[in-house]
């Protein structure tokens, strides 16, 4: 959720699979968000790793800003 509504920036995650590019899932301006996303692509299901990010949209003159990565394995 974007608490610093009058900045505006938006927030956005970016979610990625072993073998696979970033995936870029909007946020919306003042509001909360639920991700259940499901990328059709068959051979991702068969993936052992991920990895998330949340970021700032600053907008086109200024970098974004993330959070650090975050990796899951699966058991």
């Amino acid at each position: 959720m974007d608490i610093a509504a009058g900045d505006g920036h938006n927030v956005y995650v970016q979610v990625r699979v072993e073998g696979y590019g970033w995936n870029r899932f909007n946020g919306r301006q003042k509001k909360a968000v639920h991700l259940h996303k499901t990328v059709y692509d068959g051979a991702a299901q068969y993936t052992s790793e991920a990895y998330v990010r949340a970021c700032r949209d600053r907008g086109s003159l200024r970098p974004d800003n993330c959070s650090q990565i975050r990796h899951y394995k699966k058991k």
